[in-house]
């Protein structure tokens, strides 16, 4: 393996290691905006893989990405919600999340296996249905989660 090589893989590597540091850090320092920023790229992640349901508009390998990324973050999510999080301002997480965490955490815990398994799919005829169910999945959630817009 030559030098250049070498090289590459390790800067990539240590730039790996300082994202999920940063990942880390942020977390522990805001909860509340990390999982803001999270949930604005679920929204945009499921805006993508709707794109895929459009005629000739489907592509195994982008549903298997696009769906580890909403399977990863919908994991990454549980550690977002520490109880001390519960009154922050600009949160629209409701109490009821932490008067019930097993029940929120069951929910993201089946969103990110639905991803998963969307993931799988090699057709728009099984991509489909796996991709409404996780739309209905984060919309029963918000539901009973979330506050509503004002």
């Amino acid at each position: 393996m030559n030098k250049y090589r070498v090289g590459l893989i390790a800067a990539g590597a240590a730039a790996g290691l300082g994202l999920v540091i940063a990942s880390h850090a942020g977390a522990a320092g805001n909860p509340v905006e990390e999982r803001q920023s999270l949930m604005k790229q679920q929204g945009q992640v499921m805006k993508e893989a709707g794109a895929l349901l459009a005629p000739n508009g489907f592509d195994a390998a982008k549903a298997k990405t696009l769906m580890g990324t909403l399977a990863s973050s919908a994991d990454k999510l549980h550690a977002l919600y520490p109880a001390s999080s519960k009154d922050a301002p600009k949160t629209e997480a409701l109490p009821k999340i932490w008067e019930n965490k097993a029940d929120f955490d069951k929910r993201l815990s089946e969103l990110a296996k639905l991803a998963k398994d969307a993931g799988g799919a090699s057709s728009v005829e099984a991509f489909k249905p796996a991709y409404m169910s996780i739309g209905k999945a984060c919309k029963d959630c918000h539901d009973t989660y979330r506050a509503k817009k004002s």
